[in-house]
């Protein structure tokens, strides 16, 4: 640029400013000659965008982009590349406003060293319209990883069904990054071919392909390979898994319980959650029976793990579910159903778990008395103080648990004659419930029937040769028995007994006295 070229663009800037209204006729005639200055005029417009104000800045971008041709835009990038701030914001605008040069110009400096690349981008997206998706494509693949995102977002903006193809063709190619946003692209396009090759990204080695991968197929309606879907519940990376619930619970297959078998057999313990999840969003009773039965078949632990996931994460659709099957006509069925209401301790359950209580299986019965019991729901009392006169024997040591758990003074006279059994178990579990229920007002007299209960709770241990008949002639226990002692639990025993004893409110009320 000429010196005197340099000067006149100084002079007309300065008659800009000093008109004090860039809109003034004064201000647009000084503009038009800047204009007509050309290239000479680029650089002094760029120095005055530095502290330029607002009014000021407008104008002078609007010249600028007048002033951008095939010609000038190397002169305009190149000055884009030294400038500040303020400048480069203004450059990209005019940049932004022109459409007087070729947009791959805009390509190349992207990839150029030293260039303002968000700049650039701004410019790009500002002309996305002139790109097709296959020169975007071509040019994110040699670009940083940051600039890369940003032109396959304007790729994501500008591709239509006739991109789909070529965006296809490019999803099973090296670089994983690309091929992420490749998928992600697909995603808008709820097509079958593209959902087939999306779908064959789950199997990948690559954590984030998968990722991907699924959250692309959440945005479409399928069909999808649920059997695929359900395996990736197994994934061993966490997101993935979590991912994969969503999709596989907006698909709804009718076969998704049917793969859900294995999953929540699965050492995993985050696996089995991710099949309690599904079922929590699509489980039904049916679904819940169909399962229980099949794992029936299984090892006790795998059936303990499962029942233990659907107890512990198991919504609300879990816990109907499960109440359904509590009336079921098979026993391992109603089993199964009793166990998982024994994590979940849910409330609504309490009804059915009273009912449950009379049960032909002993083990169902018992359990039940035990849910209601971690429940602590006072409306199983009648209940289990009607167990106490007519249930089995084996059952009575969990039902007066049951009532020292969620009972209170008033229900220690339902619970004196049991002290009186033979049984020693339910005796001890007697003697700990009085200890645990009896109030002040009764203290003394449950503290003299404990004390006879806790006497004759252990019988007496005697060596083998003292228990023979007083009529026995022998004087001294044979030398081939040899000395033995009390065996270990009756001494626990003796040790409980006292120590409920000690600690009983009737034995705290005594020692008070």
């Amino acid at each position: 640029m000429s010196l005197f070229a340099n000067y006149r663009a100084d002079r007309l800037i300065a008659d800009v400013r000093s008109s004090g209204n860039p809109a003034s006729p004064v201000a647009q005639k000084a503009l038009a000659k800047l204009v007509a200055l050309g290239p000479s005029a680029i650089d002094p417009l760029v120095e005055a965008l530095s502290n330029a104000d607002k009014g000021e800045t407008l104008v002078y971008v609007e010249t600028l982009s007048q002033l951008i041709d095939v010609k000038t835009l190397p002169i305009m990038l190149k000055t884009m590349a030294e400038a500040n701030g303020r400048a480069v914001s203004g450059i990209a605008w005019a940049l932004s406003s022109s459409r007087n040069y070729p947009p791959s110009a805009l390509l190349e400096a992207l990839g150029k060293p030293g260039m303002p690349k968000q700049a650039i981008l701004d410019v790009i997206a500002a002309q996305k319209s002139r790109f097709s998706v296959r020169e975007l494509l071509n040019a994110a693949y040699s670009q940083e990883a940051s600039e890369r995102s940003g032109l396959f977002k304007l790729i994501g903006e500008i591709a239509d069904e006739s991109a789909v193809d070529d965006l296809i063709a490019r999803i099973e190619g090296k670089d994983p990054m690309a091929r992420m946003h490749i998928i992600n692209v697909l995603g808008r396009f709820n097509l079958p071919r593209v959902q087939h090759a999306v779908q064959k990204q789950l199997k990948d080695n690559n954590k984030f392909i998968r990722s991907a991968a699924l959250s692309a197929l959440a945005r479409m309606d399928g069909p999808f390979d649920i059997a695929l879907l359900c395996g990736l519940l197994r994934d061993p990376e966490i997101e993935v898994q979590n991912k994969a619930v969503d999709v596989v619970v907006k698909a709804n297959h009718p076969d998704t319980i049917k793969y859900l078998v294995d999953v929540l057999k699965d050492e995993n313990e985050y696996a089995r959650r991710a099949a309690v999840e599904v079922l929590n969003a699509v489980g039904t009773s049916k679904s819940v029976k169909y399962l229980l039965e099949v794992i029936a078949d299984s090892d006790w632990w795998v059936r303990t793990r499962a029942a233990d996931a659907l107890g512990k994460i198991g919504g609300p659709r879990v816990v109907e579910a499960v109440l359904e099957l509590i009336k079921d006509d098979d026993k391992e069925i109603r089993r199964a159903a009793i166990e998982i209401l024994n994590q979940t301790k849910d409330e609504r359950a309490v009804a059915q778990l009273i009912e449950a209580t009379r049960d032909a299986d002993w083990w169902v019965s018992e359990r039940a008395v035990d849910a209601l019991a971690e429940i602590g729901s006072t409306k199983a009392l009648p209940r289990f103080v009607e167990m106490l006169s007519g249930g089995e024997a084996k059952s009575l040591p969990t039902v007066i648990r049951a009532i020292a758990k969620v009972g209170d003074q008033k229900n220690v006279e339902p619970l004196l004659p049991m002290l009186q059994r033979q049984e020693s178990e339910i005796k001890l579990e007697a003697i700990a419930a009085l200890a645990k229920l009896t109030d002040e007002r009764r203290a003394d007299t449950i503290r003299v029937r404990l004390q006879a209960a806790a006497s004759t709770a252990i019988r007496p241990w005697r060596r083998p040769w003292k228990m023979r008949s007083r009529r026995s002639t022998a004087a001294s226990p044979p030398s081939r028995w040899p000395q033995i002692s009390a065996p270990q639990s009756c001494r626990r025993r003796r040790k409980r007994c006292s120590s409920i004893i000690r600690n009983s409110p009737a034995s705290s009320s005594s020692s008070r006295r």
